[in-house]
């Protein structure tokens, strides 16, 4: 089997190099290896999530190129681009270190190229925190023809998605400390979408608390309830069900389930898009391959 540091260019083995020396791994090539591994799944994401939304892969990126984009730098960190309204656009810079639930983000909201930006190259930017880049590894960028508002929800989905994928993955590192990351707490998830749009954790805690409640309250009068693009939620009429006996699929042994009264229930039906989404999940990806039996109902 090939040696994942093979398929990587000089560039992306020194920053892998660097990130050992700084976790007292240098010389160590098992952790190497991993590394590698490791660069080259964030790459495959990177590919995989931008082409699901219709993003294209160019080289290179004039000034004034209006359309919304996402930069994979050779340090693997991520620098989204919104689509330029009026004279600017914004951007975001997503640093995603090895032992952090959070990334290192900064954001300027009226930015522009200073030059073309080239796969290979620095980026240059006005206006904005961060004023260079590290070299780029690939550009992704959406599609002429595209409204403004369908290239920023594109771009702001693939950033989420990635951000917290590469959080992931570096979760799975054996580099000590690597693994302690609490990623999808509420917290941690409070955290991010206060840092990712300039507010407070308690302003973020205020408004998130406040959108659950009214799925809730709706909910619980009788509504179907729309939670945007996961589907809906709403209350069904459960009947009276009698006490029975049924297999344990694992250990093959009987077991009683106890007579419920008629009841209401909440149900939560996941939309269209979500399941093909969860449909085309690499199972190698996730953190449990372990098969999920249907629920008994």
């Amino acid at each position: 089997m090939q040696n994942p540091i093979e398929g990587l260019p000089p560039q992306i083995r020194l920053q892998l190099d660097a990130l050992l020396s700084d976790a007292g791994k240098a010389g160590d090539e098992q952790a190497r290896e991993r590394l590698a591994a490791i660069w080259l799944e964030k790459y495959r994401l990177f590919s995989a999530q931008t082409a699901a939304l219709g993003m294209e892969s160019i080289d290179l990126m004039e000034p004034d190129d209006a359309r919304a984009a996402i930069f994979l730098t050779y340090s693997g960190s991520l620098i989204s681009l919104g689509p330029r309204r009026g004279r600017d656009r914004w951007l975001e810079y997503a640093s995603i270190k090895l032992r952090a639930d959070v990334p290192q983000l900064v954001r300027g909201d009226k930015v522009n190229l200073l030059a073309a930006a080239k796969v290979d190259v620095v980026a240059s930017f006005d206006g904005s925190p961060l004023k260079r880049s590290s070299s780029l590894y690939r550009i992704a960028i959406c599609p002429a023809g595209i409204s403004p508002d369908e290239q920023e929800r594109r771009v702001r989905e693939a950033t989420v998605y990635l951000t917290n994928g590469f959080i992931k993955l570096n979760r799975t590192l054996t580099l000590e400390g690597a693994d302690e990351v609490d990623q999808f707490t509420a917290k941690a998830i409070i955290n991010y979408v206060a840092r990712k749009n300039g507010a407070t954790q308690i302003l973020v805690r205020g408004i998130i608390e406040d959108y659950l409640s009214m799925i809730e309250t709706g909910m619980l009068l009788g509504e179907r309830v729309s939670v945007g693009k996961l589907g809906s939620t709403f209350l069904r009429y459960q009947a009276a069900r009698k006490a029975r006996i049924v297999k344990n699929l694992k250990t093959g042994e009987d077991l009683l389930v106890n007579a419920k009264a008629a009841t209401m229930v909440p149900k939560f039906n996941f939309s269209q898009a979500v399941k093909e989404k969860c449909a085309s999940v690499d199972p190698t990806f996730l953190s449990s391959g372990d098969e999920d039996e249907e629920d008994d109902e």
